[in-house]
């Protein structure tokens, strides 16, 4: 092979993984590009010495703060899919150059790629830790080191000394790796391979003596794929395909390597059947491991993040929003816009929950209600699930961290507010809000000065009670009382009542607050609509509401079954039973 032919050859194949690679980018961007800024809201890396020594202590500790490190630049959206596309690229290059020392041909090339896209699906599961595919990395590199070493002693040496170096620095892959080169060492040296069982067994004794040490909860998280995985959840059979697709892979080419093919066409035939079954494959994985309702919340939840309301409301006008945790965030967005009680009934609501869905105490579901009851002005409700989101991920949730920076400045609570500001200055992305809301420390007049801040410190109100003592809505009324600027929570209220399909006490609130600095003159769509229901075409109350006349037509029209359109209360209140508050 002459100069020019081998350059060629290195260019193609060079060109060859950066298609790869921006197929992978493709794919991550275009299924779920907000799904890595999800990953990072629920842990970034702090450059904090106690930080890194407490993931350290860990076996496998490494690879999670080598994960974390990257974690955070997933701040940006683009950056978190190019980080993975390029991980799972160098995955694929690895996979595929064992699989070709092994056999010394092509011909098992597609089969390297099964492993990956495997591993490709798991990150779309927000349960899976992004260490994993760090450890599957590092993994694949010991394996390939390893077929470098001609003579069985060196490599038997090097095979126990990595394996106990892999259990320590990567953790439960390390027991997939021993397995691997058990499975590998049958081709090449059958006579002695039977000593390579050690090396498994090793793992396995690792693991015992850490789950000894309480360093691990359960032998599956010491040398199974479950400890790449969050805890006491039960992963299914995702989490186990990557390493059961790369040892069946190996496993094939072990035993290509003893019995290759010996004609073309046979090579041929069996490349041909490797594309379509990876093609299948990604296909059965992107429609039955992805779930793109999942992919859409992290979306809403990215725009509600950055206080991006217009986007919101305009991402939920182009499909159906039937899915609660949607409707949430649609009417936080809505809120925010102050338009919640004009476009409450402008898509099939449900009932109460279609405002705040009930609590699981899964950081994904408080997270969501810590937005929903800032947006209310119920602080102590949005601090509390703001604490128990970031106790559930390790107190290191810099989203929930932002929140618990908010709610206790708002309190006055400025020693508590001063150390999750100290935590975030530990960070590479959080400082400039850092040195924002370090001016409010100590200084009530800055706060109160503050469009944001000031406006949730009137809200809470002095009654020394339990949130929720007398009810969500009493709660909401003393708010009301206490700041009734804060426009949000009348509306709030008013539409709860109409989801809960209690009229009286609608009416009751609209007496209370109508005309009053918290309720303008001119009522809200959903308001209006409300009032037509109690007052029983009494044209004194219909004047004292300043009742829209359009609004009296419709209603007319909808009695007289000529008005067809859902998108109403009475429509509403025809279709379910009662939910209360």
């Amino acid at each position: 092979m002459n100069k020019q032919t081998i350059y060629t050859s290195k260019v193609l194949r060079i060109t060859g993984w950066l298609i790869l690679f921006i197929l992978f980018s493709f794919f991550l961007q275009t299924i779920g590009s907000y799904n890595f800024c999800y990953i990072e809201e629920w842990g970034t890396f702090f450059y904090d010495a106690h930080y890194i020594r407490n993931i350290l202590i860990y076996p496998g500790g490494c690879v999670h703060l080598i994960a974390n490190f990257l974690i955070q630049f997933f701040v940006y959206p683009i950056v978190g899919v190019l980080i993975t596309a390029l991980l799972l690229t160098w995955i694929s290059f690895l996979t595929i150059r064992i699989l070709y020392s092994l056999t010394n041909s092509n011909t098992l090339f597609f089969l390297g790629f099964f492993p990956v896209v495997g591993l490709l699906f798991l990150h779309f599961n927000v349960n899976y830790h992004y260490a994993g595919t760090i450890a599957f990395l590092l993994m694949l590199g010991c394996v390939d080191t390893q077929l470098y070493f001609q003579k069985f002693r060196s490599r038997f040496v090097f095979s126990l000394l990595s394996t106990v170096l892999l259990f320590i620095v990567a953790g439960a892959v390390a027991f997939l790796y021993g397995c691997l080169l058990f499975i590998l060492e049958l081709s090449r040296n059958p006579k002695q391979a039977l000593l390579y069982v050690v090396v498994p067994l090793i793992v396995f004794l690792l693991g015992e003596i850490s789950i000894w040490s309480d360093l691990f909860g359960g032998l599956k998280h010491a040398i199974l794929p479950d400890g790449y995985f969050t805890l006491r959840l039960h992963p299914g059979f995702i989490i186990y395909l990557p390493w059961i697709l790369l040892f069946a892979v190996f496993l094939i080419g072990s035993i290509y390597k003893v019995k290759p093919f010996k004609k073309t066409w046979t090579k041929s035939v069996f490349l041909f059947l490797q594309i379509i079954g990876i093609s299948y494959f990604v296909f059965f994985g992107t429609t039955n491991y992805i779930d793109t309702k999942n992919e859409f919340f992290k979306e809403l939840n990215y725009y509600a993040r950055y206080n991006q309301w217009d986007k919101i409301v305009s991402r939920c006008g182009k499909r159906p929003i039937t899915n609660l945790l949607y409707q949430n965030y649609l009417n936080v967005a809505f809120a925010e816009k102050g338009i919640l009680a004009d476009k409450l009934f402008s898509y099939p609501c449900i009932d109460i929950r279609s405002i705040y869905v009930t609590g699981n105490k899964t950081p994904y579901i408080s997270v969501l209600l810590s937005d929903v009851y800032f947006s209310m002005g119920h602080m102590a409700l949005s601090q509390r699930y703001a604490f128990e989101g970031n106790e559930s991920v390790g107190n290191y949730s810099p989203r929930m961290l932002q929140r618990l920076v908010q709610t206790n400045l708002a309190y006055g609570y400025y020693g508590t507010a001063q150390k999750y500001i100290r935590l975030l200055s530990k960070t590479l992305f959080y400082k400039d809000w850092v040195v924002r809301y370090q001016q409010f420390l100590w200084n009530d007049k800055a706060i109160e000065l503050d469009t944001v801040l000031g406006a949730k410190r009137r809200c809470i109100f002095p009654d020394n009670r339990f949130s929720g003592y007398n009810g969500l809505d009493d709660d909401l009324k003393q708010i009301i009382i206490h700041n009734p600027s804060h426009k949000t929570t009348i509306q709030y209220l008013g539409s709860l009542y109409l989801l809960s399909k209690d009229i009286e006490r609608f009416r009751t609130t609209l007496e209370m607050f109508y005309n009053t600095p918290a309720l303008p003159s001119v009522l809200p769509v959903s308001f209006q609509e409300g009032v037509l229901l109690f007052a029983a075409g009494d044209r004194n109350v219909l004047n004292d509401y300043q009742i829209q006349d359009n609004t009296i037509q419709r209603f007319k029209a909808y009695n007289q079954r000529v008005l067809k359109d859902h998108r109403t209360l009475w429509h509403f209140l025809n279709l379910k039973t009662e939910d209360k508050l």
